[in-house]
């Protein structure tokens, strides 16, 4: 009766090719008790000593296979090894050997055991492992192996191409060494909760500095391998390179902010344009109410006067009249100017605010102030000497210009300054025009 592991008599039972037999070192006599010429391809009698069964057995493991009967007949316990044999019709068949040892009543050793031919399955794992082997090292994209402590274990070729170093090179190193310094400690993060059984795996963008200290942007999946002591094991990890994809969205995003900033810049130039009088450039009566709203705010704040000062041509439909349209623009944009010059501190504001009628607003100034600006324009115009046969006043274009000051507090009507350099600018007119009439109320 042989004492043979319940496992393998099990897998006995199935379909493989099985030889059974016993061995007395003593006397050197293997006897086999079924299936051997199956397997070896002879009969029990010519494999009736160790000697004759290991001139059978592949050169290559026939010194492993004494060494490990030596071992357990010194240790009285067994052995489990793989070898291979040749044999019907010279074919190399790989066979699993269990043996066990015992001590018989007279005190001698016996060894028995169980040979199993395996070719099938070695067959079926090396065509895998062959497969494996072709998938790891031809894929697309990068595949390693990295230990727990960072170290690179193994890597495909694709791999090797994208961090720029060999294989020899990348087993000296740790991914830490390669991983650009903005990225390594959401790294190691990753790395740690994996460690830890947070997690089973984690995808991330990052950047390698590769050989070449050149920037590579990579599509990184990392999966945690356990041992058989379900304790962490090693890492395996998909690089993926996205460098095109990244310079293509770095691209795309600085598109997307120069086309922002020309919408901006576009948008402001319509704005502006909503806001300045086409023919003189200046600011328009729309301008001219936003800046006079802001203005009378900051002045009822900060209790400083405002003042305004309204203008006209006078006589402006004579001289459109008499010189025509294109005359008569050039005025307005002459006039324009010199009231633009006029106007050069912060705040203060030219603008046309209909036809001939122009307006200054001039902050934080009071109505002698008001009246210097007033003056240093209708000087200006008068030396422009502009003709304008049509005015009774001068055979030159002149201004007449109204007034008015206002300390403004926040109950006040808004439009009351308004309103005070209108009355001026009539009374000017009324006083015979060319001239400047300030409202004193």
């Amino acid at each position: 009766m042989f004492s043979l592991d319940p496992e393998i008599v099990a897998l006995a039972l199935g379909s493989a090719r099985t030889a059974t037999w016993e061995w007395i070192p003593s006397t050197d006599q293997l006897r086999w008790t079924s299936g051997q010429a199956e397997i070896y391809s002879h009969p029990a009698i010519d494999i009736s000593t160790s000697r004759a069964w290991a001139s059978l057995i592949h050169p290559d493991d026939r010194e492993r296979l004494r060494l490990a009967a030596e071992h357990a007949l010194e240790t009285e316990s067994g052995f489990r090894e793989h070898f291979r044999v040749c044999g019907q019709d010279h074919e190399t068949l790989w066979i699993f050997g269990y043996a066990t040892v015992r001590r018989q009543q007279d005190r001698t050793l016996i060894m028995t055991g169980l040979n199993m031919d395996v070719t099938e399955w070695v067959d079926t794992l090396r065509a895998a492992e062959v497969r494996f082997t072709a998938t790891f090292e031809q894929a697309a994209v990068g595949i390693a192996h990295v230990g727990t402590d960072g170290k690179w274990l193994n890597m495909n070729n694709r791999c090797c191409e994208i961090v720029g170093y060999s294989k020899e090179e990348l087993l000296r190193l740790t991914f830490a060494d390669i991983t650009h310094p903005d990225d390594l400690d959401a790294d190691w993060a990753m790395v740690r909760s994996l460690l830890a059984g947070e997690r089973s795996t984690y995808s991330t963008e990052k950047r390698y500095v590769v050989k070449n200290h050149q920037l590579v942007w990579v599509n990184l999946t990392v999966s945690l391998v356990l041992d058989k002591h379900a304790k962490p094991d090693y890492f395996i990890v998909v690089i993926e390179d996205i460098t095109a994809r990244k310079q293509l969205e770095a691209e795309r995003d600085e598109l997307i902010v120069s086309l922002e900033e020309r919408v901006r810049e576009r948008t402001a130039e319509l704005e502006n344009l909503i806001r300045t009088d086409v023919l003189t450039g200046i600011a328009n009566r729309r301008r001219f109410e936003e800046h006079y709203e802001l203005e009378r705010g900051r002045a009822v704040r900060a209790r400083q006067p405002l003042s305004l000062v309204m203008l006209d041509i006078d006589y402006f439909k004579g001289l459109n009249d008499s010189l025509g349209h294109p005359i008569a623009d050039r005025a307005l944009i002459a006039v324009a100017k010199e009231l633009t010059e006029s106007t050069q501190r912060f705040g203060d504001l030219a603008a046309r605010y209909g036809g001939d009628e122009f307006v200054l607003l001039l902050p934080n100034t009071g109505p002698e102030g008001a009246l210097n600006v007033a003056t240093k324009v209708q000087d200006a115009i008068q030396r422009l000497a502009l003709p304008n046969p049509g005015s009774p006043v001068s055979p030159n274009l002149t201004l007449s210009q109204g007034i008015a000051t206002e300390w403004p507090a926040h109950r006040a009507a808004h439009d009351i300054l308004m309103l005070a350099a209108d009355r001026a600018l009539y009374k000017a007119k009324e006083n015979g025009r060319n001239r400047i009439s300030v409202d004193l109320s």
